[in-house]
């Protein structure tokens, strides 16, 4: 057999030798093949790359050779994943039991990358994808609490002054936290009837009674009560101390509120019993009065790392969440020259030059703080920096060399700020100056560092700090979140605590019980407060930010997963922010780059790569580590030692320096492979800057990598299932964070492994990735083809599209509330796969769907394969409309139930008191006016089953009375009864729940879309009949329009269907992960060894006539979801109904029975279509008609009001203008309201509107006359009916109104322009002018312009001969006698 190729549209082809060697790949079975021995263990040729690419365009599986009798041979490559399991061959193979513990993989494009299929399988069964969730939460309550508690210290409560206590015997008292511990999630049941009092409180629980998942906080209190006396030699003042005498101590157990249990964590009863209420459910969330709450990622600043930037002026910065602990070091103008730069310090509130404090900190010369900066390469811009800094120093402050001086200056400076400190020199430089370097030598050298970094920035050697790279990161996760927020509500309940504490010592009594004294509903309410509303303690501000916590959604599996891996930048969405919203080149491999939120939070919310992990708290010191790899403490080595030397930082802070870089990194790997670091320890060697930055703090996203100089060790355990931790152990597969793959080199994938080997058979590679499609996030990783997609439709289809689709429901759903939920009949898995899909599958699972060679998690795929057709039919699917075969739909085809929850409560008068002036209200039956109570039971209730139409009571509720407080349907609202539950929770509420499930099968108005982003709505629903057909019988599911590709390029889509169709008829090539995607080449060849043709075309039958059609249709099987939009949902219709009381216009829920938005690109589709009457009536006259008076003399609104009678003493109501003082001249007009709200808002303001009316012509046929008669008697009008315009071109000769201007006027000239208006009815309005004269229909304006002057306004009044009618109705005798001047 030859070598395989790839010629044109021919298959690779596969010989049997390399066939039996990839079989065998596991160690598994009797083959004996002849080049065995040489190909084990060994690379394969650099020449063969292109072959085995050509052959890995799949999934590890290739298409099959047919041979010329029609016999199918498996391919080389066409090894699935079932054969990690070993299975018997009927005698023929051996046995499990002698195969070997651990066989070597051949390294090889095929075996490398099976390896690392099962390799990602196992890390995301170990890891999971929810563990950065639950391993901060662990972290917290393990030690974060603790810590919490400890960082108080001792609370001192001071007496208040008594001025009756004239002894001095004043009491104090101190308190402080001690040891933390958090019970288990428990009832308190108190039924002596029970064995147990303390039930098992699981989440479960809470959800159904609407209860706070959360365990008790008991700390342990001491308090110590003492008086504070004087010895008597205080008096002779040899003894000025005060001694303290104890009177008294205690500790106690004190609970301190409810902490709120994160699901599936270590307090979590599902984890100690090892329960699941879901198996698509792995915790991660909260249940706060029985909602599921998560939390937000939140994207912090690392404040340990020095800031350098320039805007807006050259600074240094070492932030803190410590007011008092930022330092700021600055580049400014020199005071005496603002050409020359000095270099500042801004310290708790103060501003001083450096060279100042350099001295304070115990540097004894200039030469000596020259070198702590340690520039060995000074162009003169330094240079002339810092000599300025020293002679302004020097200058200022004369004498700071002195010793002593300088720390004397820098202390008066302090103690002049707004705030000055009540420690120390020494002590506040310790506790706010860098507090985690120890040494005032040491916080020199830091600070010399500082000033090095913003020195080599100005000069151009090193780069501003860049705030949207994720070096410059870290995310905080349930342990920084909760730690913040508790700590607010701890320190109200001891302010509280304090106070009552001061009100006893104060009155001569003793203290009482402590737990008197600690108000626990201060932190368990604010907690459930701040969970419910999502506002948070901010970091850094004493505000509240809002978005960390979110409620989590659950329409589908991939939904809730999505939410659990979000995270999000703080802005101010609104302005201008810079780069922030774009991509960066640090979130490869951490952040999925295409998923992201649209509008405003664009670029702000995103989510966190597949493989992506967050660092926890890594607690094994490490500063002694370093020591015996070769760093050198600052404090033993001397300034000279220093220079020139690699500076080493831990999380920020300057330990030492080392000689040798190379040979420290490579030890502390080696101690990291070696599992004597952890794993999650960043190293990182800056040659350029020559640093050693190591990284353990939390909050870093890493990734898994191969390590490439380890891939031949690889080796196949006994049960052919790898497990994560010890391919770690192995050093296989290490991770690596942001700082440290800057160092790396990196192969994208094992084929480009391969594809860069040199001559001498290395790569040049230190990494490579387990698959290339890890880069992505879930929702992304999952598309198929996604790499051919626009951008655009793959991020509509991983942020809306999948998280809007019907599919798996949760498998408790007997033991959930929910409000709103879905489920689809028949969910099925796609027929492709993708790596990430077969990695989240679970080798071992309860639930199986399909074969077991496939993956095992469908959960995250969400609709059902369709026969889609892509065509034209009958003009129904333009644009995005879809046209569905009814058939296929009666069959079951997307059909889904609906269920709705509604809910009721009632307050139980037995546990509250808050009934006393109110009667109660219960749950009961009772006739109501609302609707029907047929289905209800005498509790209230309908019973399970029940048929409830819209408008019938679903949940009865009546008082003592009698009145009825009922709950009924909404129009629109239907379905049967699917449970019914009854409830309390501890606050003494009693709640009803009815769910009601309905059977949706698609209509038409209902949203469909492909995992490509190419959604659209159903427009009709055609018989099977009526649809092409092929020469197989095959009807297609679905039709829609070919101009959707182009335009939207979403070419994946038809690779998905050839695929499928492939794939349908026994194909081999089943995988279409992004970037690993089989060429267009493989595909067709599939399909033509499948009997098709090989671009997927199809000749069709016409349904309708029966004969052929010209054209070829392209049919393929492609993976389609029914989305939650549906007609049913959408639908609303009202003639009037309830309105808003302010605007007057339909209010907007359907619920309320309100009205259907309408805006502007509605209006112009309802003008298109010639509806002006429909618009007017939808938008005007149902909406919010209303009616105004204007005056028409000035032309502002008339208010309608009572006034005194003219000549009486009666009173009239009526409109009136308050500005003319008359009711003269006002016409009302019909408008909006909302113009009549805007008109009354602006007046409030102080401004006045004027409206500009015009009365419509009542007589039609007198305005005709009016036209006719003035053509016919002079000739020289023209008339515009539409305008109302009659213009006066050239007056004639010798004609009466020439002759009437002649006489009147006396001006001698040539007419250049005249115009006439016409009234009818009661206003006439002159357009040229501006003003508005009365008249009647037979009253005409002239207005004359001789020689571009004006010459005034003539007025006409003439009646009409005969009652009108024709023409020449005038007479011109009275006519010429009419006119006079106006």
């Amino acid at each position: 057999m030859g070598e395989p190729q790839m010629d044109g549209d021919q298959s690779p082809v596969i010989s049997d030798t390399d066939m039996m060697d990839c079989l065998n790949l596991d160690g598994y079975g009797d083959v004996e093949d002849p080049h065995k021995e040489r190909a084990k263990g060994e690379r394969q040729p650099s020449g063969k790359v292109d072959e085995l690419q050509s052959t890995m365009d799949l999934d590890l599986t290739c298409i099959t050779s047919v041979e010329d009798e029609g016999h199918e041979k498996q391919n080389a490559m066409d090894v699935d994943l079932k054969e990690i399991l070993p299975e018997e061959d009927e005698g023929k193979g051996k046995a499990s039991s002698d195969l070997p513990s651990h066989v070597p993989v051949d390294f090889d494009v095929a075996s490398l990358e099976k390896f690392c299929k099962e390799a990602s399988r196992s890390f995301f069964s170990e890891t999971g994808l929810v563990s950065h969730q639950i391993n901060s939460y662990n972290h917290f309550v393990s030690h974060g609490l603790q810590e919490l508690f400890d960082s108080f210290g001792e609370i001192t409560v001071e007496p208040d002054y008594d001025p009756s206590n004239k002894d001095g015997a004043w009491k104090h008292a101190t308190v402080k936290f001690g040891r933390v511990k958090l019970g288990e999630p428990v009832f308190m049941v108190d039924n002596s009837d029970l064995e147990q009092q303390d039930l098992k409180f699981k989440p479960r629980h809470a959800r159904l009674q609407k209860m706070t998942y959360a365990s008790t906080m008991n700390v342990e209190m001491t308090v110590q009560v003492y008086i504070l006396d004087k010895s008597d030699k205080a008096k002779t003042g040899k003894d000025t101390h005060v001694h303290r005498r104890d009177i008294m101590t205690e500790t106690k157990q004190v609970s301190m509120g409810l902490l709120p249990v994160m699901v599936k964590s270590n307090l979590c009863w599902l984890h100690k019993l090892q329960e699941s209420d879901c198996q698509f459910d792995f915790g991660g969330y909260f249940v706060i009065k029985g909602t599921e709450k998560v939390f937000i990622a939140e994207e912090q600043r690392f404040l340990s790392r020095i800031w350098v930037t320039d805007r807006p002026s050259w600074n240094a910065s070492y932030t803190s969440q410590i007011r008092r602990e930022k330092i700021d070091i600055k580049l400014v103008p020199s005071k005496r020259n603002e050409i020359c730069k000095v270099i500042n310090i801004y310290f708790m509130g103060t501003i001083m030059p450096i060279w100042v404090v350099f001295f304070a900190l115990g540097v004894s010369s200039d030469k000596e703080a020259f070198d702590m900066i340690d520039i060995l390469d000074c162009d003169a811009s330094i240079v002339n920096i810092i000599s300025s800094t020293i002679k302004e120093s020097h200058e200022e402050y004369e004498g700071f060399r002195t010793p002593g001086r300088a720390r004397q200056y820098v202390d008066e400076l302090i103690r002049k700020s707004k705030f000055p400190p009540k420690e120390s020199f020494d002590q506040y430089i310790c506790r706010y100056m860098f507090p985690s370097v120890n040494g005032f030598r040491s916080k020199a050298l830091f600070l010399g560092y500082m000033v090095k970094c913003l020195l080599m920035a100005y000069s151009g050697n090193r780069k501003c700090d860049n705030k949207d790279d994720f070096r410059n990161k870290r995310l905080d996760l349930a342990c920084q979140l909760l730690r913040r927020e508790l700590w607010t509500h701890i320190k109200r309940a001891e302010r509280r605590m304090v106070k009552l504490m001061q009100r006893d010592l104060s009155n001569d009594g003793s203290l009482q019980d402590l737990r008197r004294y600690v108000d626990a509903s201060i932190i368990t309410n604010g907690l459930n407060r701040a969970f419910s509303t999502g506002s948070w303690q901010h970091p850094f501000k004493k505000e509240r930010c809002s978005g960390v916590v979110a409620t989590l959604r659950r329409t589908n599996p991939l939904q809730m997963m999505s939410d659990l891996r979000k995270t999000r930048q703080w802005f101010a969405y609104s302005g201008t922010v810079g780069d922030a919203r774009y991509p960066n080149p640090s979130y490869w491999g951490k952040l999925c780059f295409l998923s992201t939120t649209d509008g405003e939070k664009c670029g702000f919310v995103k989510n966190l790569a597949v493989t992506a992990v967050v660092s926890s708290v890594v607690r094994k010191p490490l500063i002694d580590t370093f020591v015996s790899c070769g760093m050198k403490k600052l404090n033993d080595i001397s300034l000279q030692d220093i220079s020139g030397k690699f500076r080493i930082f831990l999380n920020g802070d300057l330990l030492g320096v080392c000689a040798d870089p190379h040979e420290l990194t490579s030890r502390l790997r080696s101690l990291r492979r070696s599992k004597l670091i952890d794993p999650q320890v960043e190293i990182k060697m800056d040659k350029h800057h020559k640093e050693v930055r190591v990284f353990s703090d939390p909050g870093r996203i890493l990734r898994p990598l191969l390590v490439v100089e380890n891939l031949r060790r690889i080796t196949r355990p006994k049960d052919g299932l790898y497990s994560f931790q010890e391919l770690m152990d192995q050093n296989i597969v290490e991770l690596i964070g942001v700082e440290e793959e800057e160092g790396i080199r990196c192969a994208s994938g094992i084929r480009h492994l391969f594809a860069g080997e040199k001559e001498d058979g290395s790569s040049g590679y230190t990494h490579c990735e387990l698959d290339p499609s890890f880069l992505l996030g879930l929702s992304c990783s999952l598309i198929p083809f996604a790499n051919h997609d626009n951008a655009r439709r793959v991020l509509m289809q991983a942020q809306k599209i999948s998280q809007q689709a019907i599919g798996y429901s949760p498998t408790n759903s007997h033991t959930r509330l929910d409000t709103l939920s879905h489920q689809i009949f028949y969910p099925q898995r796609p027929l492709f796969k993708t790596v990430v899909s077969y990695g989240l599958g679970k080798a071992e699972t309860a639930y199986s769907f399909g074969q077991k060679d496939d993956f095992n998690t469908p959960e995250y795929f969400n609709g059902q394969n369709a026969i889609v057709s892509v065509n034209v039919h009958q003009g129904f699917n333009q644009e995005d409309s879809l046209v569905l075969n009814r058939a296929s739909l009666e069959r079951g085809m997307f059909r889904t139930l609906h269920f709705k929850s509604y809910k009721a409560q009632v307050e139980n008068k037995e546990i509250t008191r808050r009934l006393k002036h109110r009667e109660s209200i219960n749950f009961g039956k009772v006739q109501s006016k609302r609707g029907k109570v047929d289905s209800l039971e005498c509790e209230g209730l309908p019973y399970v089953g029940a048929s409830l139409q819209s408008g019938d009571i679903v949940i009865g509720k009546v008082s003592e009375s009698g009145e009825d407080h009922s709950a009924k349907l909404m129009h629109t609202e239907q379905g049967m009864v699917d449970k019914v539950v009854l409830s309390a929770n501890d606050d003494g509420v009693n709640f009803a729940t009815v769910t009601l499930r309905q059977s949706r099968s698609p209509c038409v108005g209902d949203k469909f879309a492909s995992m490509h982003g190419q959604k659209g709505v159903v427009g009709l629903l055609d018989s099977q009949e009526n649809f092409p057909f092929t020469c197989q019988g095959i009807v297609p599911d679905i039709v829609i329009n070919p101009h959707g590709f182009p335009t939207r390029q979403t070419p994946g889509q038809l690779l998905e269907a050839a695929l499928g169709k492939g794939i349908a008829m026994g194909g081999k090539v089943r995988y279409a992960t992004p970037f690993t995607t089989p060429t267009v080449d493989v595909i067709t060849e599939q399909l033509h060894k499948a009997g098709f043709s090989r671009w997927g075309e199809e000749s069709v039958l016409n349904g309708q006539t029966g004969e052929r059609m010209k054209s070829l249709v392209f049919m393929g099987p492609t993976f389609y979801q029914r989305l939650v939009h549906m007609a049913e949902d959408k639908v609303k219709f009202r003639n009037t109904g309830p309105v808003h009381p302010v605007t007057r216009q339909p209010v907007e829920d359907k619920k309320r029975f309100g009205g259907v938005k309408f805006g502007e690109m509605e209006r112009d589709c309802m003008l298109a279509h010639g509806a002006a009457a429909n618009l007017h009536e939808r938008l005007f006259t149902l909406s919010d008609f209303s009616q105004m008076h204007i005056c028409q003399a000035c032309e502002r609104v008339a208010n309608v009001i009572m006034r005194p009678a003219e000549g009486g003493s009666k009173k009239v109501r009526g409109p009136y203008c308050m500005f003319c003082r008359s009711a003269e001249r006002i016409v009302r007009v019909n408008v909006p309201y909302g113009s009549k709200l805007l008109y009354q808002e602006l007046f409030s303001m102080g401004i006045c509107l004027k409206f500009d009316t015009e009365l419509g012509i009542q007589d039609s046929g007198a305005v005709d006359d009016v036209i006719l008669g003035c053509e016919m008697a002079f000739g020289i009008l023209v008339c515009d009916v539409a305008r109302q315009e009659f213009q006066f071109l050239q007056p004639q000769p010798g004609s009466v109104i020439d002759q009437k201007l002649n006489e009147e006027v006396h001006i001698d000239g040539r007419l250049t322009d005249a115009r006439m208006f016409v009234g009818g009815g009661d206003l006439q309005r002159e357009k040229n002018s501006g003003q508005r004269k009365g008249s009647t229909v037979t009253t005409a304006f002239i207005r004359v312009v001789l020689d571009g002057y004006y010459a005034g306004r003539f007025k006409a009044d003439w009646q009409r001969e005969n009652g009108g009618g024709g023409g020449g109705g005038f007479n011109s005798r009275k006519m010429k006698k009419g006119w006079r001047r106006c």
